[in-house]
């Protein structure tokens, strides 16, 4: 293709429309670092990074050192379509920093499918087919859209919000309060109606008990599934609501890498390109899953429309995704992104041009 010659990095901390509060944390803005890569055919792609210290331990400043002092450095000279190579090393020499490394390989598949003049989800289907055979033609997936923890009243006035703008699926963040938690859950359901999907994350905030006495009581709200109801480390805990709880488990914070893909009791994971290190470990991840009969939802943090998305272009190329949390950019204010990912009546589509798609002011 051609190789890099500069690695632009922008600090951005984005204000948010409304505060995300889930069991560990309550934020109003959402740190994130935009990567630029520009090649020597004049060719430029973007990339992002949106860390979350809680999940990978990661924050904007370790993510902005580890690009302008371990990264940036290495990368002029690089072949840009040797992705799988630069990716692996970059691993290895920030194998703690995901969303950092997130960051470069969104860009260097942005500026790849820009060469071959695709939309991002085209050039993966193509190569899911080159590998496989297996045919996938999926446009347009429904994302969930997320209640966080808040006081009755603001969650069910959002709710209204939301149904009005043709959102059919609402996850409802948990795990502080479990009493408060049902009230609320069981008014948002009564306020959302029957034909309305709820999800439920508790952001590891409960414990086992917890989560079935929770679950138990909701058993008349149609609950879809439940999300990280227990602490990442603690595998023993989640595999015992595996095998007692009514509705399906999903693990997020637990799942970092392909180990972990492995060796959870889930029959549910949430991929975030921020966790797995953007697409290519995410579809690392995806293809482990896959093999073991596990069904992966397409997540996010509170993320620009760059990084968001690169994420809807891998919900639409993959077969084993079964569900969509493809929300993150919604509450971002002046983002340094347009377009690129697209929202309509719930249903998430992309643009059709080249790379992500994305329209990007970096003179903001």
């Amino acid at each position: 293709m051609a190789r890099i010659v500069a690695v632009d990095i922008f600090r951005v901390d984005y204000r948010l429309r409304h505060p995300s509060v889930v069991a560990y944390e309550s934020l109003e803005t959402a740190p994130n670092v935009a990567v630029r890569i520009e090649l020597d055919s004049g060719e430029v792609g973007w990339g992002n990074a949106a860390p979350d210290e809680h999940v990978t331990g990661e924050t904007a400043e370790t993510v902005e050192r580890t690009l302008r002092e371990v990264f940036g450095p290495i990368l002029p000279g690089a072949e840009a379509s040797d992705i799988a190579a630069i990716w692996q090393t970059l691993r290895a020499l920030a194998p703690a920093e995901p969303a950092a490394l997130a960051a470069i390989d969104i860009a260097l598949h942005d500026l790849q499918a820009r060469a071959v003049g695709l939309p991002l989800v085209s050039m993966l289907k193509w190569n899911r087919q080159h590998r496989d055979t297996v045919r996938w033609n999926r446009r347009e997936i429904p994302t969930t859209v997320t209640l966080s923890i808040d006081t009755m009243a603001a969650n069910i006035a959002r709710t209204r919000d939301y149904l009005a703008e043709g959102f059919r699926a609402l996850k409802i963040k948990c795990g502080n309060d479990p009493e408060a938690d049902i009230e609320r859950i069981r008014a948002i359901r009564r306020e959302a109606g029957s034909g309305i999907k709820l999800t439920l994350d508790a952001n590891q905030g409960y414990d086992v008990e917890t989560t079935l006495r929770v679950i138990d009581a909701l058993s008349d709200c149609a609950i879809d599934f439940i999300e990280q109801p227990v602490p990442a480390t603690n595998l023993a805990a989640l595999a015992e609501i595996c095998a007692r709880s009514p509705i399906p488990v999903m693990a997020d914070e637990s799942i970092l890498g392909v180990d972990d893909v492995l060796a959870t009791p889930a029959p549910l994971i949430n991929l975030k390109l921020m966790k797995m290190g953007g697409l290519t470990g995410a579809m690392q991840c995806n293809a482990a899953a896959e093999s073991r009969g596990i069904g992966t939802m397409i997540g996010c943090m509170d993320e620009s429309r760059i990084s968001m998305a690169a994420a809807a272009h891998l919900a639409l190329a993959l077969s084993n995704v079964v569900s969509a949390d493809l929300d993150g950019h919604i509450d971002i204010i002046d983002d340094m992104a347009s377009e690129g990912i697209i929202i309509e009546s719930g249903n998430v589509t992309v643009t059709d041009r080249p790379g992500l798609g994305v329209v990007v002011n970096d003179r903001r």
